[in-house]
């Protein structure tokens, strides 16, 4: 007979063995669990993956409208500027005849010349206010030669910026000014230009010798005869010029080029990244700018085209329509393109010319009326 204890390691044994036989994993269940270990990383994978996208696109709008918002600033800042150099503007021209205005050129060579980057920018193509649209044609001549150019015209903006007062008499006359008046930035560069306006006079010239020191700017051997003023007001000239286009090796999109303290254009900035293509209307009061009736508000109509001729009033309002469309999938406007034609993106920026606000004490209405 068995001994108790024989049987009690023997039924022990059983048991173990029956315990080991149900602790293990079938391979289905392995392969089961594994499949759903996959299914959760790739739903974990495809939803932090969609996060950054959607993350990458709101960072890129945000990005473009603050462009945009800084753009429209500077547009904004350029038009309601536009033509003025002191108690003197531009759009006198067309409502006073006994204004004096000499613009004398570039000075080249012991001479005046008309063939120059900086010729005749307050009559060019006898636009003769402070806002001008410029052929390209012509503005390849004094702007950045490795500029792609879109497009037929580029949008330029002229005032004066910095001021001192003097008493111009000869052919020299002192500015006191601090450090940092932009004035100041014109010493050392003789074909630079500068402007001396009264409210009655405006003369631009260059050619002239110009240095700094103690708080002082004296502008020397001036190469043409002025008109004496006992207390002038000296301006250096502020030439924005706005483009569309590409820089080699550079972005599409809305640049902006500068005229430097020394006379010539700086390296084009980029604005609106994008951008490939703009239309550019000029608003006029449909009635006579005299706006007598003040009972009645003034009209406005919009054409493409800037009036030109020597009594053409400066345009009341700018309007630019600035469009774009992404290519190869890159993120424009803040979405990523397809390349078709319902992605084109597009941005309006208005603003006003405070030069043409001849009834700026008046309300208005705006009729558009697009001329062709």
């Amino acid at each position: 007979m068995m001994s108790n204890k024989n049987i009690k390691i023997s039924m022990l044994s059983n048991n173990y063995r029956r315990q080991l036989s149900v602790s293990g994993f079938t391979l289905i269940e392995l392969l089961v669990a594994a499949a759903l270990s996959m299914i959760v990383l790739v739903a974990a994978g495809s939803g932090f993956i969609a996060t950054q996208k959607l993350s990458t696109a709101a960072n890129a709008r945000l990005q473009v409208q603050q462009d945009l918002r800084n753009a429209t600033n500077m547009i904004v800042r350029d038009a309601r500027m536009a033509g003025f150099f002191g108690c003197f503007n531009l759009s006198k021209q067309s409502v006073d005849g006994g204004i004096v205005l000499n613009d004398y050129g570039v000075y080249k060579n012991n001479n005046y010349t008309n063939h120059n980057r900086l010729d005749d920018l307050l009559y060019k193509n006898e636009q003769n206010q402070g806002i001008k649209l410029i052929p390209v044609a012509d503005a390849r001549g004094w702007l950045n030669s490795n500029f792609s150019f879109l497009g037929n015209n580029v949008l330029l903006f002229t005032y004066g910026i910095g001021s001192g007062n003097a008493k111009v008499s000869g052919n020299f006359f002192n500015i006191n000014i601090p450090q940092t008046d932009e004035l100041a930035e014109l010493s050392g560069h003789d074909a630079a230009p500068v402007v001396v306006s009264s409210c009655s006079t405006l003369e631009r010239f260059s050619g002239a010798k110009k240095v700094y020191a103690r708080q002082q700017l004296r502008v020397a051997q001036v190469p043409v005869p002025l008109v004496d003023v006992n207390n002038a007001t000296i301006f250096r000239q502020s030439v924005n010029v706005y483009a569309i286009g590409q820089p080699n090796g550079g972005d599409k999109g809305l640049y902006l080029f500068q005229m430097n303290a020394d006379g010539t254009f700086g390296e084009p900035q980029l604005l609106l990244t994008g951008v490939d293509s703009w239309d550019i209307q000029f608003g006029y009061y449909a009635s006579s700018p005299a706006c007598t009736e003040k009972n009645n508000d003034a009209k406005i109509k919009f054409q493409k085209t800037i009036l030109t001729g020597a009594k053409a009033p400066p345009p009341t309002l700018l309007r630019l329509k600035l469009q774009g469309r992404g290519g190869d999938g890159n993120l424009v406007a803040g979405k990523s393109s397809n390349g078709s034609a319902s992605d084109i993106q597009t941005y309006h920026i208005d603003a006003t010319v405070h030069a043409g606000a001849f009834c700026a004490d008046r309300g208005f209405q705006q009729e558009v009326k697009f001329i062709r």
